[in-house]
């Protein structure tokens, strides 16, 4: 699959921007100003969306459709990243709207958005029609929003002592929010450990808001060795997305979790690992029960 930029002849598409938005001047409204991609299976149009910049960091997903033949095959996931990854250098919020219909609600939950706001009666207002979803007529627009971050993947040598402090400063910050069973002496005793699994982890990556780092992930030998995400970035989405890259582009099948973090557990048990073996202690001889986890097919 191929994603183009197209800059002229928009209302080329028109046939598949009217599959989310059935009323063509509502689409004439954001067409023109706004960003339009198509994505090809080999010459042949499959997806399409368009983006518009609304100001003070923000863009939004104004239309995105996939053809009735592709969907449900990760095709719109595909698209919602790539724009992620696109826009994460000029922007910091994607914003989209949608009806409140339970399937494109959960879709866009799944990608990584999160509830901003409600725009009352936006579809009885602004459509000559009655716009029906799922057997419902829509009434207000539902508002969601997703964190943009850049993603960098840092060589051994770029692994600066600038770059390994603050990210021990993250991971003390995130373990202390999320690892309750750790004391005090627990985590400064750690902080030695961690600064030099940052430093010698096979491949470090590193997800940026600006220039300052939000989360990080440690992958060797098709593990997950470390997973950490800012306390402030709870909840963004910004651990999927890591995970998601580490099982698709690094193979990686295995992590190890805390069992007394059970939240930990969950996460991973819901991106589909699941638990074949437990120890008594964890990697450093601490009296902190691992679970080892198994990417299931």
């Amino acid at each position: 699959m191929s994603i183009q930029f197209i800059t002229i002849d928009k209302k080329h598409y028109l046939p598949l921007l009217l599959l989310a938005d059935e009323q063509e001047s509502m689409i004439d409204r954001y067409l023109e100003r706004g960003d339009l991609y198509v994505m090809n299976d080999e010459a042949n149009p499959i997806a399409v969306a368009v983006v518009t910049d609304e100001g003070n960091g923000v863009y939004e997903l104004k239309n995105l459709a996939v053809i009735p033949a592709y969907q449900r095959k990760g095709y719109g996931r595909q698209m919602i990243e790539f724009l992620c990854r696109h826009y994460a250098d000029v922007c910091h919020t994607m914003l989209v709207g949608t009806g409140e219909s339970r399937q494109t609600v959960s879709f866009y939950k799944n990608c990584g958005f999160k509830y901003s706001h409600t725009v009352p009666d936006f579809f009885t207002c602004h459509y000559d029609h009655p716009i029906m979803e799922d057997g419902k007529m829509l009434k207000d627009m539902i508002y969601f929003q997703r964190k943009l971050s850049r993603l960098c993947c840092h060589s051994l040598s770029e692994r600066t002592d600038a770059l390994v402090n603050a990210l021990v400063e993250l991971w003390d910050a995130s373990v202390r929010a999320s690892h309750h069973f750790l004391a005090e002496e627990d985590i400064r005793r750690l902080i030695p450990f961690v600064g030099e699994a940052i430093q010698g982890v096979e491949t470090l990556l590193v997800m940026y808001q600006d220039s300052r780092p939000v989360a990080f992930m440690g992958v060797e030998n098709r593990k997950i060795e470390m997973l950490f995400v800012a306390p402030d970035c709870f909840g963004n989405g910004f651990g999927k997305q890591l995970v998601r890259i580490a099982i698709e582009q690094y193979g990686v099948c295995y992590v190890d979790v805390n069992e007394q973090n059970p939240q930990a557990e969950g996460f991973y048990r819901h991106l589909g690992f699941r638990t074949f073996e437990r120890t008594e202690m964890d990697g450093q001889g601490n009296p902190f029960p691992i679970l080892r986890m198994k990417l299931e097919n």
